[in-house]
């Protein structure tokens, strides 16, 4: 089996008490039955704290009413690293705000927009991202029918989107035609009613969607073209894999194109003189990520919306 990290991976560090959209709170946070067990078991000085602070029956944290783990303190650092160590988190605590990819013969690893420290880290990288293997023991299976399709599809699309020598917009438009779809102008209104169609978590979601509403826009501002590069790139390396043919995949792109104009628009809406882009573009895409990406089922209707752009 190989591994692969992509290459803005090894930068990411959480900023922990920094933090002001904490993955500690707003997510009901299941714990694997490993961790489980050894939370049950344990016998520290912290015992008392750790096992008043889970829902055995429910294999979960508990909450308070603010919706924030009953192990994060008040200066957003978790009491369960600072007593038991970084090694006592449960499986979902310590991946997160990582994703992985999983294919016959790999496993790809990156970092999900959900974070505001990743995010921001991932849309100003300057490099183009990149696989970077790890580790190859030699040991891998052969890629099936459909597995080979897709990474055929993505290196192709990829180096479409990363041709820094046409502008980003012209790039977007090759990677549309390279899905057959076609998308026009009457289009956005259905777009942005999709997305508010969407389980929504936040109210300030709900309010940033219906003001790109009025201002619907699909061409990015100069400033916006590593962003939107960047974001694409990631979002590609993240959605495609477990796409079901060659069609699914065109759709799951076509849905990371879709997604991009929506945050343009958010973005074009909302900037100011003064405001720095780089801070906008990443909350904006944080939020997206927390409303849209982290819900299964929105995921699922956002793909069976861009499936219907496909034109054979």
């Amino acid at each position: 089996m190989q591994e692969f990290i992509l290459n803005y991976y090894p930068l990411f560090k959480c900023i922990a008490g920094s933090c002001k959209h904490t993955c500690c709170a707003g997510w009901k946070m299941c714990i694997d039955e490993q961790s489980l067990v050894a939370y049950k078991n344990d016998t520290s000085a912290f015992y008392k704290v750790l096992k008043k602070g889970i829902n055995f029956r429910k294999s979960s944290f508990k909450a308070d009413k603010k919706g924030r783990c009953a192990f994060l303190n008040d200066k957003g650092l978790c009491e369960i690293i600072i007593n038991l160590g970084e090694q006592s988190l449960c499986q979902v605590c310590r991946d997160h705000p990582r994703f992985k990819s999983f294919f016959n013969d790999r496993v790809e690893t990156g970092l999900g927009f959900c974070c505001e420290a990743a995010a921001k880290m991932i849309l100003s990288f300057g490099d183009k991202i990149t696989l970077i293997s790890i580790k190859n023991d030699g040991n891998q299976q052969e890629n099936d029918f459909n597995q080979k399709n897709i990474l055929a599809f993505r290196e192709k699309v990829l180096l479409t989107l990363q041709d820094r020598n046409i502008p980003i917009d012209d790039r977007i438009d090759s990677l549309l035609t390279e899905c057959k779809a076609s998308v026009l102008d009457k289009d956005f209104s259905k777009i942005i009613k999709r997305f508010l169609s969407l389980e929504r978590l936040n109210k300030s979601w709900t309010k940033r969607l219906k003001g790109a509403s009025k201002n619907f826009t699909k061409r990015a501002d100069e400033k916006l073209s590593l962003y939107a590069e960047q974001f694409l790139v990631n979002s590609i390396y993240r959605h495609l894999t477990d796409a079901e043919d060659t069609m699914w995949v065109r759709a799951r792109t076509i849905a990371c194109v879709l997604s991009w104009w929506v945050i343009n628009s958010i973005i074009e809406n909302e900037k100011g003189e003064k405001q720095e882009v780089l801070s906008l573009t990443a909350d904006v895409v944080r939020e997206f990520s927390a409303e849209v990406e982290y819900s299964q089922n929105n995921l699922d209707k956002l793909f069976d919306f861009a499936y219907k752009f496909i034109k054979l």
